[in-house]
């Protein structure tokens, strides 16, 4: 159906709700899913605050097929900089890496510390690099 459904299991998904039969194709999350793959290092209180704000979403099929690819004419003007997050068990480091040899990307950083919401579980790392982004590429 989509890259989630290539690369991952069945099984990563959990408690997670994908329906493919509903137009467009949606994804909910659930509880266990956003605790043990999305908030694993984040606080109690941002997880239950995500937790009750939780909403099913498109996944987006059709919407990503039919965009335009990004290419140098129509965004190279924009430097892109990716953020590996070593700790995010929802979109895994290999996957990842997968994600930034498909782009163009100038630089690849790494954290050490935070998960999928490197904002929320590691703040002070994240504004960091991208406090270090900003001085570089403006």
């Amino acid at each position: 159906m989509n890259f989630c459904h290539c690369q991952y299991q069945e099984s990563d998904w959990m408690d997670t709700v994908i329906d493919p039969s509903h137009a467009p194709p949606s994804i909910l999350f659930g509880p266990e899913f956003l605790k043990k793959k999305l908030y694993q290092l984040s606080s109690p209180e941002d997880y239950t605050l995500a937790k009750s704000l939780v909403r099913a979403s498109s996944l987006y099929v059709d919407e990503l097929r039919r965009r335009a690819a990004f290419r140098e004419d129509r965004y190279g003007a924009v430097r892109k900089v990716y953020v590996v997050v070593e700790n995010d068990m929802a979109i895994v480091q290999e996957h990842q890496r997968w994600m930034v040899a498909n782009a163009e990307v100038a630089e690849v950083r790494v954290m050490d510390a935070g998960d999928h919401m490197a904002m929320l579980s590691a703040p002070e790392e994240l504004a960091g690099h991208l406090a270090d982004v900003a001085n570089t590429y403006i």
